[in-house]
């Protein structure tokens, strides 16, 4: 039987080829100000400590000046 077919085994996902990490501050579309990144990344269900996003993750930021809070869609075309 392949690796990994048998019931009960872990799924696992491909291996990265690029880490994807959002910018830890955006600049605020409302007032200029400063937006710094509130969320940790989603990770590995399996390992839920990882610190890795995947494209799809929400990354959340919050204003330092107005307080507006930015729900952003990580994808392939954010820093790596």
């Amino acid at each position: 039987m392949p690796s990994g077919s048998a019931r009960g085994s872990p799924r696992r996902r491909p291996p990265a080829t690029d880490v994807v990490r959002p910018d830890p501050v955006i600049t605020c579309i409302d007032c200029g100000g400063r937006a710094h990144l509130i969320t940790p990344p989603t990770g590995d269900p399996e390992h839920p400590a990882s610190d890795e996003w995947e494209p799809g993750d929400i990354a959340t930021y919050r204003c330092e000046d107005c307080l507006d809070r930015w729900d952003l869609v990580v994808d392939d075309d954010d820093d790596t």
